[in-house]
């Protein structure tokens, strides 16, 4: 698949899974079992929002010269700020969120990601 059918499907997927998310916000008591659901579903939102601006990014920065960038590469990337920012969110939910703790966890993110780019 091309990146643009990706990216028009990821933003299909996206506006689904942010409804989805306003429809468990509003409805459910946070009282009830909807946490578990809040936290795979933002995960989802977050992740298939990122994909357009990965794919853009990738192609204006990280395409070598003569050689097609791999369509999973925007989407692992999308994937490691989607998990990031739910991190943060569950975080924060636990009141144990502080600018140390997410500065580490966005460096170990990052060099997990740049180890992974050096082996492609």
């Amino acid at each position: 698949m091309s990146g643009k059918k990706v990216s028009a499907l990821s933003m299909f997927l996206a506006i689904l899974a942010w409804l989805g998310l306003y429809f468990l916000v509003n409805s459910f008591s946070p009282k009830t079992s909807a946490r578990s659901l809040f936290f795979p579903l933002l995960f989802v939102a977050l992740t298939t929002t990122f994909v357009p601006a990965a794919f853009y990014l990738n192609y204006r920065f990280a395409k070598p010269k003569g050689e097609a960038v791999n369509n999973w590469r925007p989407i692992r990337q999308s994937g490691w700020a989607a998990l990031f920012l739910v991190l943060c969110a569950w975080l924060q939910m636990l009141r144990a969120l502080n600018w140390i703790i997410a500065a580490l966890v966005l460096a170990v993110f990052s060099l997990i990601e740049v180890f992974i780019l050096t082996r492609e």
